[in-house]
């Protein structure tokens, strides 16, 4: 240590020692070329401090009953959310009215009022939707509907029904009054450890819909897992029966299961999605349908923010039932435009799962729902819409039907014929508080060529014409509206006028009896709805008609709907 410190101070001798190799000394004083004083200038006072405005205090948390939203804030207060229970209430009363007009009907016969038909009739109905969230337990949840009505029940007399009298005009889904619980289910979510993901799967049971290839209203069991990458579900339970009250114990059996796996959500997305579901419905005894089983599979695929395309296809019992292809556009967020073009073959369904064969009985009453045999038909439809200087809304929309294959031996379905239609729609706001709207449609039906019209020949019988070549021909329909809205959940009032013409096939001549082959319809709604305070909304309604041209016997239609909902 001591070696060092003293060439340290060596060193430090003969630095100093030497002679600097660049000359530091100044040689000449500078003489600046101009040198002035400033004027004093006296200072402004300075302004006091500002006191600091206080930050306005945070309101309690949800869960402080003593929060009370400001006036302004009050009409679009809703539910809140920390409430563990809610409810609302929809009570209604409706009253539906067809004068008679004095003329005969269509079968030159003049009805009787109050005997063929009743001019007025009354009734009432509500639902009430309640669910709950952590009551009793964190992690449970339940929800239920139902619907009841008030209805004075329809007593024909027994002699009037053998005279060939008809029932009223007037008719609703229901014909007695009762009670009907639509859902009610409880679920449980986040009830297992985390482990491999396990607290993503949640189990609901009870009444509740399922989207498989058709729309399933069931009473069982569901479990589902809701993942990122992954989504499942599995469900088996017996189909719930939606057009009556009486839920019996011969109600065909349901089981499925549905598997998604979407590819963003990958470390790296890829903008990918594929779903298959499966959906087995088993035999209905009292509707004499078998059993039957259906496959979809589904591909979403979406390059852009702004496009995506959608292909779909569907089976039945191992049998192609139909493909669909979709394809969605978005240009600067205001134009949408959307592609879907369906091909469906005589495999298919021919109104949801359970109607799969037809009735061969041909004296049974629910003949009237036969929509005749599944024909192969491919379906398109081009829909388009903007939006101009932020309050103007236009649509338009293109749709055709063809029958590929359609041959003069093939089976034809008048409910499948080929048509082509066009339509539009436009909607100006003004000043955020009306708007007026318009819209028109039209349609041409392409059906099969009658050889010889029907003829009433006494003596004479003839074959009724083919069953494509009955119905209408086409129609074109237009409606306009116009709305006052003073702001959300305040009040808001419409007009609503629309009219409808068709075109009907002629298949019968009698020189005694005249049959229209157009029917013009007219009708028109005033409605206004109204809230009284943040969770009471009124609801009033009342629709006309014109007269119908295949309906003579009443100058038309008309109703009053009163409602009032709320909401806790």
């Amino acid at each position: 240590m001591k070696p060092l410190v003293a060439s340290l101070v060596a060193l430090s001798a003969g630095l100093a020692s030497a002679e600097p190799a660049i000359e530091l000394r100044l040689q000449r004083e500078p003489t600046p070329r101009s040198l002035k004083m400033r004027r004093a200038v006296a200072l402004a006072p300075s302004p006091p401090a500002r006191k600091p405005t206080p930050m306005p205090a945070a309101p309690p948390p949800l869960t402080s009953r003593a929060y009370v939203a400001p006036v302004e804030d009050q009409q679009s207060a809703r539910r809140d959310l920390a409430n563990k229970v809610s409810f609302s209430l929809d009570l209604g009363y409706q009253v539906d009215a067809a004068s008679p007009s004095g003329k005969a009907s269509l079968d030159a016969r003049a009805p009787t009022l109050d005997r063929d038909y009743t001019a007025l009739r009354s009734y009432g109905f509500g639902e009430l939707f309640g669910s709950t969230r952590g009551l009793g337990m964190s992690n449970l949840s339940t929800y239920f509907a139902v619907r009841f009505q008030a209805v004075r029940q329809l007593r024909l007399d027994p002699e009037a029904m053998v005279s060939g009298v008809v029932p009223t005009p007037i008719a609703t889904w229901f014909e007695r009054s009762g009670l009907e619980p639509r859902s009610g289910w409880a679920e449980l979510v986040d009830f297992l450890p985390k482990a491999w993901g396990l607290s993503k799967v949640r189990v609901r049971a009870g009444g509740q819909y399922i989207y498989a290839p058709w729309v399933v209203h069931l009473d069982g069991v569901t479990v589902a897992y809701d993942g990122t990458l992954l989504q499942a579900a599995a469900y088996s339970g017996v189909r719930h029966t939606d057009y009556t009250r009486s839920q019996s114990d011969r109600r065909p059996a349901v089981a499925g299961a549905s598997l998604r796996v979407d590819l963003r959500g990958l470390p790296r997305p890829l903008p990918i999605a594929v779903q298959g579901e499966l959906l087995a419905l088993g035999e209905s005894v009292e509707a004499e349908q078998p059993a039957t089983q259906s496959m979809l599979v589904q591909g979403d695929w979406r390059p852009d923010r702004d496009i995506a395309v959608i292909g779909q296809l569907r089976a039945r019992d191992g049998q192609i039932a139909s493909q669909r292809v979709e394809l969605r556009a978005r240009y600067k967020q205001v134009t949408n435009l959307v592609f879907d073009l369906t091909r469906r073959t005589e495999d298919d369904w021919r109104w949801d799962p359970s109607l799969v064969s037809a009735d061969l009985e041909t004296g049974t009453a629910r003949r009237y729902l036969d929509l005749g045999p599944v024909v192969p038909q491919v379906m398109g439809s081009l829909r388009a819409g903007t939006l101009i200087a932020e309050n103007v809304d236009l649509y338009l929309r293109g749709a055709f039907a063809a029958n590929p294959g359609d041959e003069p031996g093939a089976v034809r379905n008048t409910f499948a014929s080929p048509y082509a239609e066009l339509g539009g729609a436009f909607e100006v706001r003004l000043r955020r508080t009306i708007a007026l709207g318009g819209s028109v449609l039209t349609r041409d039906t392409q059906r099969g060529e009658v050889l010889a019209p029907v003829r009433d020949v006494p003596g004479m019988t003839e074959p009724l014409p083919a069953n494509d070549v009955r119905g209408e021909e086409g129609f074109t329909e237009a409606g306009g509206t116009l709305k006052l809205s003073l702001g959300a959940r305040q009040f808001s009032t419409a007009v609503e006028v629309y009219g409808r013409r068709t075109r009907y096939a002629i298949l019968y001549e009698d020189p005694l009896l005249e049959v229209p082959s157009t029917d013009l319809r007219l009708g028109g709604r005033v409605s206004l709805d109204a809230w009284i305070g943040p969770n009471l909304k009124v609801y009033a309604a009342y629709d006309a008609t014109s007269t119908l041209d295949m309906s003579p016997q009443v100058t038309g239609y008309r109703s009053l709907r009163l409602m009032m909902s709320g909401v806790y």
